[in-house]
Protein backbone atom coordinates (compact mmCIF):
# COMPACT_ATOMS: atom_id res chain seq x y z
CA UNK A 1 0.00 0.00 0.00
CA UNK A 2 1.30 3.30 -0.79
CA UNK A 3 2.05 6.56 1.69
CA UNK A 4 2.56 9.49 1.25
CA UNK A 5 3.83 11.77 3.78
CA UNK A 6 3.92 15.43 3.96
CA UNK A 7 6.75 18.09 4.93
CA UNK A 8 6.35 21.61 4.62
CA UNK A 9 9.80 23.21 4.08
CA UNK A 10 12.01 25.82 3.91
CA UNK A 11 11.28 29.92 4.08
CA UNK A 12 8.56 29.59 1.73
CA UNK A 13 6.84 26.11 3.18
CA UNK A 14 7.29 24.55 -0.04
CA UNK A 15 5.59 21.15 0.58
CA UNK A 16 7.65 18.37 0.22
CA UNK A 17 6.10 15.05 -0.50
CA UNK A 18 7.43 11.21 0.36
CA UNK A 19 6.26 8.69 -1.42
CA UNK A 20 7.05 5.32 -0.08
CA UNK A 21 5.62 1.31 -1.60
CA UNK A 22 7.22 -1.57 -0.15
CA UNK A 23 10.36 0.02 1.34
CA UNK A 24 10.73 2.01 -1.84
CA UNK A 25 10.42 5.86 -2.31
CA UNK A 26 10.36 8.53 -4.25
CA UNK A 27 10.92 12.35 -2.82
CA UNK A 28 8.81 15.12 -4.62
CA UNK A 29 10.14 18.28 -4.47
CA UNK A 30 12.80 18.52 -1.56
CA UNK A 31 12.83 22.37 -1.12
CA UNK A 32 14.87 22.58 2.49
CA UNK A 33 16.55 20.17 5.42
CA UNK A 34 17.82 17.28 3.54
CA UNK A 35 19.52 16.18 7.23
CA UNK A 36 16.00 16.71 8.62
CA UNK A 37 14.18 14.43 5.74
CA UNK A 38 16.70 11.86 5.59
CA UNK A 39 16.12 11.57 9.37
CA UNK A 40 12.15 10.68 8.39
CA UNK A 41 12.98 8.15 6.12
CA UNK A 42 13.87 4.78 7.41
CA UNK A 43 17.21 3.39 6.67
CA UNK A 44 16.10 0.14 5.48
CA UNK A 45 13.84 1.95 2.65
CA UNK A 46 15.30 2.09 -0.54
CA UNK A 47 14.86 5.52 -2.13
CA UNK A 48 14.75 5.55 -5.81
CA UNK A 49 14.79 8.96 -7.21
CA UNK A 50 13.77 12.50 -6.61
CA UNK A 51 11.26 14.01 -8.84
CA UNK A 52 11.12 18.11 -9.02
CA UNK A 53 7.57 19.47 -10.61
CA UNK A 54 9.59 22.39 -11.64
CA UNK A 55 13.03 24.31 -11.44
CA UNK A 56 12.31 27.15 -8.26
CA UNK A 57 14.81 26.94 -5.87
CA UNK A 58 12.23 26.60 -2.63
CA UNK A 59 11.25 22.92 -4.69
CA UNK A 60 14.84 21.54 -4.94
CA UNK A 61 17.46 23.25 -2.44
CA UNK A 62 17.93 20.37 -1.24
CA UNK A 63 17.72 17.95 -3.93
CA UNK A 64 21.31 17.81 -4.54
CA UNK A 65 22.27 16.46 -1.27
CA UNK A 66 19.71 13.80 -1.19
CA UNK A 67 20.87 12.54 -4.70
CA UNK A 68 24.36 12.44 -3.30
CA UNK A 69 23.00 11.02 -0.16
CA UNK A 70 21.46 8.03 -1.73
CA UNK A 71 23.11 7.82 -5.40
CA UNK A 72 20.02 8.90 -7.14
CA UNK A 73 19.30 10.66 -10.18
CA UNK A 74 17.05 14.02 -9.96
CA UNK A 75 13.78 14.00 -12.41
CA UNK A 76 12.94 17.51 -13.89
CA UNK A 77 11.60 18.42 -17.57
CA UNK A 78 13.76 19.45 -20.38
CA UNK A 79 11.98 23.17 -20.17
CA UNK A 80 13.09 23.78 -16.73
CA UNK A 81 16.64 21.86 -16.66
CA UNK A 82 18.29 25.31 -17.30
CA UNK A 83 16.47 26.84 -14.07
CA UNK A 84 18.77 24.70 -12.27
CA UNK A 85 22.26 26.30 -12.52
CA UNK A 86 20.67 29.57 -12.63
CA UNK A 87 20.33 31.37 -9.47
CA UNK A 88 18.91 34.28 -11.19
CA UNK A 89 16.05 32.30 -12.84
CA UNK A 90 15.50 29.57 -9.89
CA UNK A 91 15.66 32.69 -7.27
CA UNK A 92 18.38 30.96 -5.06
CA UNK A 93 20.38 34.48 -5.61
CA UNK A 94 22.16 35.11 -2.42
CA UNK A 95 21.18 31.88 -0.66
CA UNK A 96 23.16 29.17 -0.09
CA UNK A 97 21.88 26.20 -2.19
CA UNK A 98 23.96 23.61 -3.74
CA UNK A 99 23.85 23.24 -7.67
CA UNK A 100 21.96 20.11 -9.08
CA UNK A 101 24.52 18.55 -11.17
CA UNK A 102 22.90 14.85 -11.52
CA UNK A 103 20.15 14.87 -13.62
CA UNK A 104 17.84 13.43 -15.31
CA UNK A 105 15.84 15.66 -17.52
CA UNK A 106 12.88 14.30 -19.77
CA UNK A 107 9.75 15.45 -21.77
CA UNK A 108 8.21 11.60 -21.55
CA UNK A 109 4.45 11.35 -20.62
CA UNK A 110 5.79 8.59 -18.36
CA UNK A 111 8.39 7.19 -16.02
CA UNK A 112 8.15 4.02 -14.74
CA UNK A 113 10.48 4.12 -11.10
CA UNK A 114 10.33 0.97 -9.23
CA UNK A 115 6.99 -0.09 -8.49
CA UNK A 116 5.92 3.22 -9.63
CA UNK A 117 4.01 4.13 -12.68
CA UNK A 118 3.39 7.52 -12.95
CA UNK A 119 1.66 9.35 -15.64
CA UNK A 120 3.32 12.86 -16.42
CA UNK A 121 1.43 16.00 -17.70
CA UNK A 122 3.26 18.77 -19.01
CA UNK A 123 1.65 22.18 -17.45
CA UNK A 124 3.46 25.05 -18.11
CA UNK A 125 2.52 28.46 -17.11
CA UNK A 126 4.18 29.37 -13.40
CA UNK A 127 7.26 27.95 -15.64
CA UNK A 128 8.32 26.38 -18.51
CA UNK A 129 8.68 22.81 -17.51
CA UNK A 130 6.13 22.66 -14.92
CA UNK A 131 4.92 18.95 -14.40
CA UNK A 132 2.47 17.35 -13.11
CA UNK A 133 2.89 13.67 -11.55
CA UNK A 134 0.21 11.25 -10.98
CA UNK A 135 0.22 7.79 -9.01
CA UNK A 136 -2.50 5.97 -9.00
CA UNK A 137 -5.25 8.66 -8.36
CA UNK A 138 -2.71 11.19 -6.46
CA UNK A 139 -1.87 14.48 -8.05
CA UNK A 140 1.43 16.48 -7.53
CA UNK A 141 0.89 19.41 -9.15
CA UNK A 142 3.69 22.09 -7.95
CA UNK A 143 2.80 25.65 -8.25
CA UNK A 144 -0.10 24.94 -10.93
CA UNK A 145 -2.74 24.66 -8.23
CA UNK A 146 -3.16 25.56 -4.83
CA UNK A 147 -6.44 25.34 -2.86
CA UNK A 148 -8.81 27.66 -3.69
CA UNK A 149 -5.80 29.70 -5.76
CA UNK A 150 -3.44 28.54 -8.21
CA UNK A 151 0.31 29.61 -9.10
CA UNK A 152 1.87 33.12 -9.98
CA UNK A 153 2.71 33.72 -13.53
CA UNK A 154 4.89 36.66 -13.40
CA UNK A 155 8.16 34.83 -13.00
CA UNK A 156 10.90 33.59 -15.25
CA UNK A 157 9.53 32.52 -18.10
CA UNK A 158 5.95 32.11 -16.87
CA UNK A 159 3.00 32.90 -18.92
CA UNK A 160 -0.48 33.40 -17.90
CA UNK A 161 -1.77 31.72 -21.41
CA UNK A 162 0.09 28.55 -20.75
CA UNK A 163 -1.63 28.53 -17.44
CA UNK A 164 -4.98 28.36 -17.97
CA UNK A 165 -4.58 26.01 -20.57
CA UNK A 166 -2.78 23.80 -18.58
CA UNK A 167 -5.71 24.32 -15.57
CA UNK A 168 -7.85 23.90 -18.54
CA UNK A 169 -6.29 20.29 -18.96
CA UNK A 170 -6.24 19.30 -15.54
CA UNK A 171 -9.90 20.14 -14.65
CA UNK A 172 -10.39 17.45 -17.94
CA UNK A 173 -9.59 14.62 -15.22
CA UNK A 174 -12.28 12.83 -13.80
CA UNK A 175 -12.28 10.60 -10.71
CA UNK A 176 -11.85 10.83 -6.89
CA UNK A 177 -7.96 12.78 -7.60
CA UNK A 178 -6.53 13.95 -4.36
CA UNK A 179 -4.50 17.05 -5.16
CA UNK A 180 -1.24 17.59 -3.39
CA UNK A 181 0.18 21.13 -4.19
CA UNK A 182 3.89 22.49 -3.65
CA UNK A 183 2.29 25.00 -1.43
CA UNK A 184 -0.75 24.73 1.17
CA UNK A 185 -3.30 22.00 2.56
CA UNK A 186 -4.18 18.69 0.01
CA UNK A 187 -7.49 19.52 -1.54
CA UNK A 188 -9.74 17.40 -4.04
CA UNK A 189 -9.95 18.27 -7.71
CA UNK A 190 -13.34 17.65 -7.26
CA UNK A 191 -13.28 20.62 -5.13
CA UNK A 192 -11.22 22.81 -7.27
CA UNK A 193 -13.82 22.08 -10.05
CA UNK A 194 -16.56 23.36 -7.82
CA UNK A 195 -14.96 26.18 -6.08
CA UNK A 196 -11.83 27.30 -7.00
CA UNK A 197 -12.32 31.16 -8.11
CA UNK A 198 -9.83 31.01 -11.07
CA UNK A 199 -11.22 27.39 -12.34
CA UNK A 200 -14.66 28.89 -12.00
CA UNK A 201 -13.80 31.70 -14.16
CA UNK A 202 -12.13 29.82 -16.52
CA UNK A 203 -15.03 27.67 -17.24
CA UNK A 204 -17.05 30.95 -17.47
CA UNK A 205 -14.71 32.55 -19.90
CA UNK A 206 -15.12 29.33 -22.11
CA UNK A 207 -18.76 28.81 -22.44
Amino acid sequence: MMKIETYPLGVYQANCYVVSQDDQVLIIDPGSKSDYLISKIPESAKVLAVLLTHGHFDHFAAAADLAKHYDVDIYIHTEDEELLSDPLKNYSDHRNVTCVDRVTAFDDHYLKIGPFKINVFHTPGHSPGSVCYMIDSHLFVGDLLFKNSIGRTDLYKGSNFQMMESLQFICSLDGDIKVYPGHGPLTKLVLEKAQNPYILSLKRNHR
